[in-house]
């Protein structure tokens, strides 16, 4: 679902006066997200006559033409809610051409910015090799009343890469003038997980090593590269999605409870969760796999194998899937298996936490299929945002006998309204200054850590993907590793 009707919504709240620059704006990110959650945003109502959205790219064209040829790509992407919203954006949206890196590029920015409200919000929908231009065009204004800067993942390759970007980025501006943003920490499910934490006291209890059993987390993905293979074969699926989304939806599960809702309180629980991880083994007995997708078919159509992608090197060794085996080395962790996986050309696009508690000490009744599944909590991000918790009852009849049922909290369906865009609820939160849900520097520096010795292990010990089949869930080497540690993926305990 899309933008709440600000009649229906009792959070909804006009955001001020801004200057929202939108770099990299013919992008695909831009116009598949960030223009479509921006045109909600206006036609929510979140915008006054004080705003301004201004659209930076290399071509110089009339902002009509610019925003005809978003309604042409979100036609072509089937976005019809995004093209119904658009017309709302025009009367806040200008455009800028900007060549970045280029002689003059400073001065034509802040021609195209004079007299325009602050604060300034320039959103870096570009690559991280391009990330310096765009520092050195900003003014040195540390003060986030007036200057704020929206970085996209992954910043860099490496943590050297990243480390260098983060040092530009520090000799313009303080540490709270900038929004490392990751979009899946704007889904409602995440923010719900924390809530469902922090503020109910029948879970925070139990979710510890001595009554959680093990714990999942999926990103699975139907689709292939699609158009982005120049992307992809330099980041895969490690850098693409372990080293952000995945890392960060571990650290908001098994952190401490922070001493407030305050944005560095939360981060510093984050931060110990992300130093303490356990690097997966590589060789031995192996807590990681990782996979090339070959060809097969997803629902029910053919589709290529990785190597014959457009823009792919025929001799790539560049990872699809990855899943692999950690531990929180904390007190109220140590012990618990930690399954994460990500992968493309798999059967279903989905997404989800699974916490999978342990059994009782002795099971007095007769599970229906032979099997004990046990109780669990499963946080579902895609295709839809909701909470599921599975319970034990006994079946109709005289044996005595249980059966998994669920208790279902669709959002949706529970409040009535709409439940808005990730990306609509994080650039709302920058608009409005609020740094909760965005990373920050020593957060990346140890994701960065984490992933780098992982790779730096695979390259050593010359780890290459192994094949799987598209539709399918992996290699099975993954099912493998994941009975070792006791557990089975989601899809195969259902």
């Amino acid at each position: 679902m899309n933008a709440s009707n600000p009649s229906k919504d009792q959070n909804f709240c006009p955001v001020g006066q801004f200057t929202f620059v939108l770099h990299g704006a013919s992008g695909d990110l831009a116009k598949r997200k960030i223009i479509p959650a921006l045109a909600h945003l206006a036609v929510s109502g979140y915008f006054t006559g004080d705003a301004q959205v201004v659209f930076a790219q290399r071509e110089a064209v009339d902002v009509d033409v610019f925003l005809a040829e978003v309604d042409r790509f979100l036609k072509a992407a089937g976005d019809e809610n995004g093209r119904n919203a658009l017309p709302a954006l025009r009367p806040f949206a200008s455009t800028c051409q900007l060549n970045l890196g280029a002689p003059g590029d400073k001065a034509a920015l802040n021609a195209a910015l004079k007299g325009g409200p602050e604060p300034v919000v320039h959103y870096a929908a570009l690559p991280s090799a391009r990330f310096k231009n765009l520092i050195d065009c900003l003014d040195e204004i540390r003060d986030p009343a007036r200057l704020r800067l929206v970085l996209e993942k992954p910043l860099g390759r490496n943590g050297a890469e990243s480390a260098e970007i983060e040092k530009w980025v520090s000799g313009k501006l303080d540490e709270s003038q900038v929004y490392r943003i990751d979009h899946y920490l704007g889904k409602q499910a995440v923010q719900n997980l924390m809530a469902l934490r922090l503020g109910n006291r029948i879970f925070e209890p139990l979710l510890t090593r001595e009554h959680v059993a093990h714990i999942q987390i999926t990103v699975a993905e139907d689709l292939g590269v699609e158009e982005r293979a120049g992307f992809y074969e330099s980041a895969g699926a490690i850098r693409d999605m372990i080293q952000s989304h995945i890392l960060q939806m571990l650290a908001i599960v098994t952190m401490e409870p922070p001493v407030s809702l305050e944005a560095d309180s939360l981060r510093d629980e984050k931060l110990k969760v992300l130093r303490s991880l356990k690097v997966p083994a590589v060789v031995g007995t192996p807590e990681i796999v990782a996979g090339q997708y070959g060809e097969g078919y997803v629902r029910g159509q053919p589709v290529p194998a990785y190597k014959a992608e457009k823009g792919v090197s025929p001799d790539s060794t560049t990872e699809t899937y990855v899943s692999f085996r950690t531990e929180v080395q904390t007190w109220r962790w140590a012990g618990v298996p930690i399954l994460l996986r990500t992968g493309k050309r798999m059967p279903k696009r989905f997404a989800e936490i699974v916490i999978q508690f342990r059994d009782v000490p002795k099971p007095l009744f007769e599970p229906v299929g032979g099997m004990w599944t046990g109780n669990r909590l499963v946080i579902h991000l895609q295709p839809q945002d909701k909470l599921e918790l599975f319970l034990l009852a006994k079946t109709p009849g005289e044996r005595e006998r249980l059966k998994p049922v669920s208790l279902d909290l669709d959002f949706f369906n529970t409040w009535r309204i709409p439940v808005r865009d990730a990306y609509e609820r994080l650039i709302t939160d920058i608009l409005r200054g609020r740094l909760n849900l965005f990373l920050r520097r020593d957060e990346v520096v140890a994701q960065w850590k984490f992933v780098d010795q992982i790779q730096n292990d695979m390259k050593r010990h010359g780890y290459t993907p192994v094949p799987y089949t598209s539709g399918t869930y992996g290699p099975s080497a993954a099912t493998a590793m994941a009975l070792r540690a006791g557990a089975t993926w989601s899809e195969d305990a259902q």
